[in-house]
């Protein structure tokens, strides 16, 4: 169910926590799609903690999304446009997911049941 209460332990709090300060911190001196690369690892991090929870309706679409992001985030290392269409898509699959947890189809489908895969 939607609104269903998640409990993040402290430590998985402070893994995520010192994930993205140290991130940003690298921002200063790396280019800057490393950056990117950086938050999308955060975004696996915290998918993987959603999925070790009680879980919803969304699991099934949170596995394919964590499995797609670990495999294609490394992409940024040998086809950065690659990448970089991958990371469009996948907020696009964020937003669509996040409107059907809501009720309401995602923009560009009839039914709401397709996503950009």
């Amino acid at each position: 169910m939607a609104g269903q209460e998640l409990t993040v332990s402290e430590e998985q709090a402070f893994e995520l926590l010192a994930h993205l300060v140290a991130s940003a911190e690298l921002c200063i001196t790396e280019p800057y799609y490393y950056g990117t690369f950086r938050l999308i690892d955060a975004a696996s991090k915290l998918a993987g903690f959603l999925l070790a929870g009680p879980g919803d309706g969304s699991r099934e679409w949170l596995e394919h999304f964590k499995t797609e992001v670990d495999a294609k985030k490394e992409w940024m290392m040998w086809d950065r446009e690659g990448y970089f269409d991958f990371l469009r898509a996948a907020s696009g699959d964020v937003a669509g997911e996040l409107k059907r947890r809501v009720g309401r189809p995602p923009l560009g489908t009839a039914d709401g049941a397709g996503t950009s895969r």
